[in-house]
């Protein structure tokens, strides 16, 4: 036998005698053309999920009931479908008769937030698209929004040249600027102490805390108004640029990776995580 398979069959012992499982990363991402692709990390293996037949500049994840939410601006909607699934992906209509522009999903409280960048608005809703409710409408177009979940406080960027970057409550309060110097922020996120964006004008990937002080450049893309949304996880961040998807360590000086090269330009970015392990008592 050969040493390769006997240490998969050694790894595969383990896995049922300790009761350790896994599961791969997969990235979903969205195209131009509005098709939504799963990307398996480790293998760089790509399928085609569905087609929203429309523009997606961004992607959310409901944990607790597994939905994806996607905002269609042509057709002026926000659709979600479940994920993982084994079946054919179906598309449901969750918002309707608006022009969304980020949405981000509050897992605590089950809300569903959104911009609506031609309005100036940010609203809110219940899972199923009920009890919709006006929370903030006092800026020039919102863009790309994200949650601070342990602090419980929202950041949205603008989708203009010379915008800014704004904070406040989940309902709507304590609304002030804490970075006006973010031109055209589409991709937008918070994790347990800093906040990072990407200014899509510039090319530059950002991080500041949640004052807005201490900020700090992660990278240049060296690309003009091709830069798309940001998702990070532990101590990776992964962003897109034009048709690739990169991944780099948040802290680190070291090289991004391309995980991906598509043939039409990448948008909306979404890293799907199972739990990695368990250990059985």
């Amino acid at each position: 036998m050969k040493l390769s398979q006997m240490m998969l069959n050694m790894m595969s012992v383990f896995f049922i005698v300790t009761g350790f499982y896994c599961f791969e990363e997969k990235l979903l991402f969205s195209t131009s053309s509005g098709k939504i692709k799963e990307l398996n990390i480790i293998k760089g293996e790509v399928k085609v999920l569905g087609n929203a037949e429309s523009e997606v500049f961004v992607l959310a994840y409901d944990n607790e009931d597994k939905y994806v939410y996607v905002p269609r601006q042509t057709q002026g909607q926000i659709i979600r479908f479940p994920y993982p699934s084994n079946q054919t992906t179906e598309f449901e209509i969750v918002v309707s008769e608006i022009i969304p522009g980020g949405i981000a999903f509050d897992s605590e409280h089950r809300y569903l937030y959104w911009t609506e960048p031609m309005e100036g608005k940010i609203m809110r809703c219940n899972t199923d698209g009920s009890n919709i409710t006006r929370i903030f409408n006092d800026t020039v177009e919102p863009a790309a929004l994200t949650i601070d979940k342990e602090h419980r406080w929202m950041y949205f960027g603008q989708g203009i040249p010379n915008g800014t970057i704004h904070k406040l409550s989940l309902d709507g309060e304590g609304h002030h600027i804490i970075n006006d110097l973010a031109s055209w922020v589409f991709g937008i996120y918070a994790d347990d102490t800093r906040l990072y964006w990407m200014d899509n004008f510039m090319g530059d990937l950002k991080s500041a805390l949640f004052d807005g002080t201490d900020i700090q450049m992660i990278v240049s893309t060296n690309t003009f108004k091709l830069n798309g949304e940001i998702d990070v996880k532990d101590e990776f961040i992964f962003y897109t640029s034009n048709t690739q998807i990169f991944k780099k360590i948040k802290n680190g000086g070291e090289v991004p990776i391309v995980l991906h090269t598509d043939t039409e330009r990448v948008h909306g970015l979404l890293l799907f995580k199972q739990q990695e392990g368990k250990r059985y008592k």
